[in-house]
């Protein structure tokens, strides 16, 4: 008869393992995720920064070749050809930074969703077994909607940053257009193509 109750502790304490280890799995599997989030946030605003700095590089580059193109062969200064493509240029750049900003706006929410999760996963800890199923399931629908969210918003984010690019490769291609004429490049070519960006980019 004493075997009976020891079968049951035994049974008892198999259960109680089983379930632990099962709650531990759960929490893992949603802190990854979260930690996934971040870890995809950080890349992607990396890839973005650095594309912007490669775009720029290759911008300001191009556009000083012109400038010294134009000033060599006597046909605008620097300083004239410079206040001319200002708005050209002061366009892109706001283009840019409007971008930029987005990104990081994303990221930080990415962050602030993240820490969200790993406050919500804590708190399981210290509630009963029945409690933490019933939030495991709140949680994993959370990160279900969540996901969804951040892909919307990883869209409207990208849209800028296309359209973005699009005008710096407009610009860009004209540029080089320019370049071409060599030492023939005159002034009326350069309020030309001004003119024709101004159109398509307002």
């Amino acid at each position: 008869m004493s075997t009976r109750p020891e079968l049951k502790m035994d049974v008892f304490f198999a259960n109680i393992i089983k379930s632990y280890e099962t709650r531990i799995q759960k929490i893992q599997t949603a802190f990854q995720s979260s930690e996934n989030i971040t870890e995809s946030t950080h890349s992607l605003f990396d890839n973005v920064h650095n594309s912007l700095n490669d775009l720029k590089k290759e911008r300001d580059l191009l556009n000083s070749r012109l400038c010294e193109t134009l000033a060599k062969n006597g046909s605008l200064r620097k300083k004239d050809y410079n206040t001319m493509m200002s708005g050209i240029l002061s366009a892109l750049e706001k283009r840019e930074r409007e971008a930029e900003s987005q990104f990081l706006s994303f990221i930080e929410a990415q962050k602030e969703t993240a820490q969200s999760l790993k406050n919500s996963l804590l708190g399981i800890k210290d509630i009963s077994s029945h409690e933490t199923n019933e939030k495991i399931s709140i949680i994993k629908e959370q990160l279900s909607q969540i996901s969804k969210l951040q892909e919307m918003k990883k869209e409207t984010v990208m849209k800028t940053f296309m359209d973005f690019q699009r005008m710096h490769n407009r610009i860009m291609e004209c540029l080089e257009n320019l370049l071409k004429n060599g030492d023939h490049i005159l002034i009326h070519d350069i309020k030309k193509v001004k003119d024709q960006l101004s159109r398509e980019i307002n």
